[in-house]
Formats: structure tokens, sequence, C-alpha cells
């Protein structure tokens, strides 16, 4: 029996356009089905691989997404009393958006102390479970004309999908492309429910979504002590203000997590942009996120901010796949100083997963 298989091209260009006619043609009476399509997305990343093989996921793991999608969603647009959190569905507020909005101010802002406290964030999850089983999980599918089936087998309940053969591959080739068009697509969805409030507002997927401006001032002190005052990819002293900078660049993956900020010179952020980094600045991140992963860990959890280095280095073995499946050129240290990406990205990558000595 043949083992799995990367979906071939004209494979490929099948999933785009079913995913395409899903998202024209499916009914979106709340936001649910967008985040459940993000969701699962980023769990092929996570979880995922390049074999072309089934995935499964699980209902518990999905949920755990929705409430970190909707989590910078549930405030108020704007500062005004008035202001309500935006409405996410066609009528009464989303069971979701509510209950991830108790527990945002419950928490005051801290999705990580949420995280620590196992029993609120098991709560939580289970609420949200429950609706993700109830309402988007099985009708996510469904167009006019009737089911695509093409994600996975719709046994109407379950805790569990088996994404089919090839639609892990497709969501990990083509990730930025899809969540792209998702975020766009969830963005226009909730300005056109919310006019009143939102009138002609242009920067609602920043506010929905984050934006690379988010403020990163607290990471600095830690990164300053860590690095010792350096610039963490020229090893030059940081004479005045460095950047925090996300090492796996925020284009290619938008969530904040802990390890995969470094500080830099202004400069040399400039000019890295969205670029991945070359191998030797690969192998200082996995080694400082590996040998100083108890002190990195404690800054982290002293700031609230969240973090996880497994999942940082599963996203980063992803990125720089996609990158050298694409013959991509990385960055060295100069706005012209540009390298093809050797193989050796596989190697430093797998020694990051083993235990500091």
């Amino acid at each position: 029996m043949s083992g799995p298989r990367p979906p071939t091209a004209s494979e490929q260009l099948a999933f785009l356009r079913l995913l395409q006619r899903l998202m024209d043609e499916g009914s979106f009476v709340a936001s649910y089905k967008f985040a459940l399509l993000h969701a699962i997305a980023d769990l092929c990343l996570v979880k995922g691989d390049d074999s072309g093989a089934e995935l499964e996921l699980s209902t518990s793991e999905i949920a755990a997404q929705f409430i970190r999608l909707y989590w910078p969603q549930v405030v108020p647009y704007s500062a005004s009393a008035e202001q309500p959190i935006l409405s996410q569905n066609t009528g009464r507020q989303a069971a979701i958006v509510r209950h991830v909005a108790e527990q945002r101010a419950r928490y005051q802002g801290s999705l990580a102390d949420l995280e620590r406290s196992r029993s609120d964030w098991d709560r939580l999850l289970r609420e949200v479970e429950r609706t993700v089983r109830k309402m988007p999980l099985w009708k996510l599918q469904t167009v006019r004309s009737g089911r695509l089936d093409f994600l996975y087998e719709n046994h109407e309940s379950g805790q569990v999908v088996r994404l089919q053969p090839g639609v892990a591959y497709c969501f990990r080739a083509f990730y930025p492309m899809i969540t792209d068009m998702i975020e766009g697509a969830w963005s226009q969805f909730v300005q056109q429910r919310n006019r009143k409030h939102l009138g002609q507002v242009v920067d609602l997927r920043s506010f929905l979504f984050g934006s690379r401006r988010k403020a990163l001032d607290a990471y600095r002190p830690l990164l300053t002590d860590l690095q010792e005052g350096r610039c963490f990819y020229c090893e030059r002293e940081i004479k005045s203000r460095g950047d925090v900078d996300h090492f796996i660049p925020w284009r290619i993956y938008s969530l904040d997590l802990g390890h995969n900020f470094v500080l830099a010179h202004p400069g040399c952020n400039s000019s890295k942009s969205d670029l991945l980094a070359a191998e030797e600045h690969l192998e200082r991140w996995t080694e400082r996120s590996r040998t100083r992963r108890a002190e990195l860990e404690h800054g982290f959890d002293q700031l609230r901010v969240l973090h996880d280095w497994p999942k940082s280095r599963q996203i980063a073995h992803w990125a720089y796949g996609q990158a050298a499946e694409a013959d991509r050129q990385v960055w060295v240290g100069s706005k012209v100083d540009l390298k093809p990406l050797s193989g050796d990205w596989r190697r430093i990558l797998g020694a990051a997963g083993q235990p500091a000595a």
C-alpha cells in the first residue's frame, strides 16, 4: 500500500477554487465560519506536515484557537463609553464573543494569565467547544447548492474531524494567502453589521487581528538584559533605543509569542523587514531559546505574555520549509545582502528540539 503523497499542482488549484467557492457561496450568519477556517489553517501549521497525509483535529484544539482569535476583538472599538463590542452575528451577540469578553474583562486583557488559570481556561474552553460542535463545525461546508465536503467528512456530530488527504498540505502551502482572504472577508462581515458605530472606518482589520505596530515596549528590558545590550543580528552595541523585532516576520505568521522577539538596531530591523533571517541568525535564535529557555519563560510569565517554544519552533520549521520549497533568498545583514537558503535550517531546527546540555 502506498503512503501519503503531496497533492499535484492541479489538485492544489482545485483546493483553492473550492475554498474560494466556499467563501463566496457559504452562508455566513455569524463570524464563526471565518474563525473555523482560520483555526484549521493555524492548526495545520503547528500540527501538520508536508507529506499530504490526513490530519486529525480535535474540537478542543479548534476551540482554543477560537479563543485566541476572538481575544483581541472583544473590547469596544473606540474608547467611548457608548461604543459596544462589535457585533459578530446577525442577531444577538455571538455566544463565543460573550464568553470570551467576560474572561477578558476578568483577567484585565491578559490571555496568558487566563491560560495559567486552569479552572477558568478549561471552563471557557468547554463553553466554546460546545458551540463549535453545535454551530459551525458541521455546517462550514454547506453552500447554496448543497455541500462541499472537501475539507473533512461531515459526520454531523463528534469531537474530532479528520482533514482529507492533501488539505493540511494546501493550508500550509498557501497559509499567508488563505488567512489574508479569511481576515479580509471577516473584516467586511463585521463592518457590514456595525455600520452605525463604524461608518466608513478603514482600519477595522488591524483592530480585529492585531497590527505589527502593536506596542512591544514591554519586551525591551528583558531582551536588553538577555542580549547584553547588543543587536541580535549584527551583535554590535545598541547605543540608543533598539527595536523589538519579530524573528519570524509578522507578515508570515501574525501571532505574538514571546520566543519570537529579538532586540535589534533600527537599521537592522528595517533592512530585514519581512524577510526570513539567514541560517547563522536562525542558529543563534534557536540556541538562545534552547539554552536560556527557563530564563526566557520566567521573564515572559512576569510580563504576562504568551509563550510556547515548541510551537514557535514548529512555526519556524514551516516558514523555512516554505521558503526552501519556493527557492526564496534569506537576509544576511544589509538591504542587498541576501543569499539562497541552504539545507542547514533542518539541522538547526532539529537540534533546537533537543534539551539543553
